[in-house]
């Protein structure tokens, strides 16, 4: 008889200023059930390093904004430090931001204002294996 094996969550980093967005993000994730979960907030860059070092999340949702600090400058020190995806999420996502996220190895860039969907399918992207 085959065993049925699930697939372990989604891993998820969160770096956000705001407190208000984090809390609401953790719900949006929560809300996929088994298929991924938070392993951790963080509201600066050191905090961000820190924990995408300890935790090793699969995933990175990154603010551009962090209190005055640029996000984008953390993309690869988040890269050298672990091998997760990064997605840039932003309430201001210009051209210019998102052709310098993605040069800078981000995975995807999703808009802070909308629905949730877009986030959560960029996760599950981001997550997914690569193709053989």
């Amino acid at each position: 008889m085959p065993y049925l094996t699930l697939a372990p969550p989604i891993e998820v980093l969160l770096v956000d200023d705001q407190r208000a967005i984090l809390a609401g993000v953790s719900a949006l994730i929560g809300s996929e059930g088994e298929a991924m979960r938070v392993s951790g907030c963080a509201t600066t860059g050191r905090q961000a390093i820190d924990l995408a070092r300890s935790l090793r999340p699969d995933v990175i949702v990154l603010d551009v904004d962090l209190g005055g600090e640029d996000g984008l400058e953390l993309i690869p020190q988040l890269r050298a430090c672990c091998d997760a995806a990064i997605i840039v999420f932003s309430g201001l996502l210009t051209t210019d931001t998102r052709f310098r996220a993605l040069y800078l190895g981000a995975f995807d860039c999703v808009a802070k204002n909308g629905s949730g969907d877009p986030l959560l399918a960029a996760i599950h992207a981001a997550a997914a294996p690569a193709p053989a």
